[in-house]
């Protein structure tokens, strides 16, 4: 799902810290396996597909050198051929569209924010719900935990973005400030500060203990669409529908830097490891690389015919992956910008893409309803997972790797066990179980000797 500028809204008030909230468990959900979905009416997707999420992709009429494939991509799509994974269910969390979602750092909590303004609360190794949490009037558009885990903050287009305890569901704090919706929220690793963006073109840092507003940071012309830490927390990066990107000084809320180049609204924003570079992304259907010392534009990623929504470095900084909306998906090397892989199979718009955290793979999510699955060193698709109803909008790994989360258009979410999407260990624990049976088999016939 895509952000639209919204309509101005009346400032919201000073920082409240509300009482106790009183709050009823949830019993465990039940998940039945859904139906498989009929297809609607004069949705008929691209090149006039089936918008059955459960179908395998048909191969288009002409051949690859009419259809203007350059040979590896050619040989990606002849690799598109697998069957989709068996129908698997989807928990109903949420009365309207998923629009935000966050894991735990420990990876035991997954949270998920709708435009039901409600927050639900997941066990991720079952699915299950461990509680709702309503205090939002709008459309929950960010949530990030706090580093410890303990809390818990979500960012909405009521203005306002509410600290929550973890343990209890208590909302701890209501922070005020911004006069129109804020998009995107995020925590500083080291725990100190929160940072918003708004619609209203500001940036605010918060300090996340007394949560007051420590710095109201203005250079933006537009909408706010993305901020983040950098991995030191010494800058903090936005980007706007100003084509620009703004570096600031986390601890005097000082520019440090204007990065401008870009035709159209940044959409996302990543930094390398050593806080030395930052990647950029655009609907000018480009990706930028920056260094972060001089501004200087290092290389620029012009792979893709449409916008490009996503943006990430790869876990050994060495390249570049890019999600576009036409489709595709696109691995640069992150020096030169020469094109390493082209990622293609979906068959509508990408919403996002993720590298998995040992990097051995990528989850990418589309308005085709479909989540896939790929291997990065190559760009083999290695599963297509179609249990959600609508767009799929988000997707994400656990930071332990064990768990991959997706949220649709549709109200639901699915969380997928280790070996549902990782072959690697998918075979490994058959092997292991094999080895267990063996290992017992020998037992038995020794005691019956």
């Amino acid at each position: 799902m895509r952000l639209e500028p919204e309509a101005e809204t009346e400032a919201a008030s000073a920082p409240v810290l509300p009482s106790e909230l009183e709050q009823e468990p949830h019993p465990p959900l039940t998940i039945d396996v859904p139906v498989k979905p009929e297809p609607i009416p004069g949705d008929e997707g691209p090149q006039g597909s089936s918008s059955d999420p459960t179908a395998v992709p048909q191969e288009k009429e002409g051949s690859d050198d009419e259809m203007g494939l350059t040979e590896e991509e050619a040989r990606l799509r002849r690799e598109q051929k697998q069957p989709v994974l068996q129908w698997q269910p989807a928990a109903n969390g949420h009365t309207g569209a998923v629009t935000a979602i966050a894991y735990s750092h420990d990876s035991k909590l997954f949270a998920s924010g709708s435009d039901d303004s409600t927050i639900v609360l997941w066990d991720p190794s079952n699915q299950t719900i461990i509680r709702r949490m309503e205090g939002h009037t709008d459309v929950v558009w960010a949530l990030a935990f706090s580093p410890d885990d303990k809390r818990l903050a979500s960012a909405s287009a009521d203005s306002n973005v509410i600290v929550w305890s973890v343990e209890t569901g208590e909302q701890l704090a209501t922070m005020s400030g911004h006069t129109e919706t804020i998009h995107p929220m995020v925590w500083s690793t080291d725990g100190k500060h929160i940072a918003t963006g708004s619609d209203d073109m500001t940036v605010r840092l918060w300090d996340a203990e007394t949560y007051q507003e420590r710095f109201v940071l203005e250079g933006h012309d537009a909408m706010v669409t993305i901020v983040k830490f950098s991995p030191d927390d010494k800058l903090l990066a936005s980007g706007g529908a100003d084509y620009c990107c703004r570096i600031w000084d986390v601890a005097t809320g000082a520019a440090h830097a204007e990065l401008q180049g870009h035709k159209g609204m940044v959409w996302d924003i990543d930094f390398d490891k050593a806080s030395r570079r930052i990647v950029t992304s655009s609907d000018d259907a480009s990706a930028r690389i920056w260094d972060l010392d001089t501004g200087e534009t290092l290389v620029r990623i012009h792979e893709h015919h449409g916008p490009v929504w996503n943006v990430a470095f790869s876990k050994d900084g060495k390249s570049v992956l890019t999600a576009s909306a036409d489709s595709t998906l696109k691995i640069c090397d992150s020096f030169t910008g020469e094109r390493q892989l082209a990622l293609t199979g979906h068959e509508s718009m990408i919403n996002t893409a993720q590298f998995s955290p040992d990097g051995k793979y990528i989850a990418s999510a589309s308005c085709d309803n479909t989540v896939r699955l790929w291997r990065s060193a190559d760009g083999s698709s290695l599963a297509t997972f179609n249990e959600h109803d609508d767009k799929v909008t988000l997707v994400m790994f656990s930071p332990d790797g064990d768990t991959l989360a997706s949220g649709a258009d549709d109200g639901t979410v699915r969380i997928r066990l280790v070996n549902e999407w990782d072959p690697d260990r998918a075979e490994q624990e058959e092997e292991e179980g094999d080895a267990e049976g063996t290992a017992e088999k020998g037992d038995d016939d020794t005691r019956l000797e």
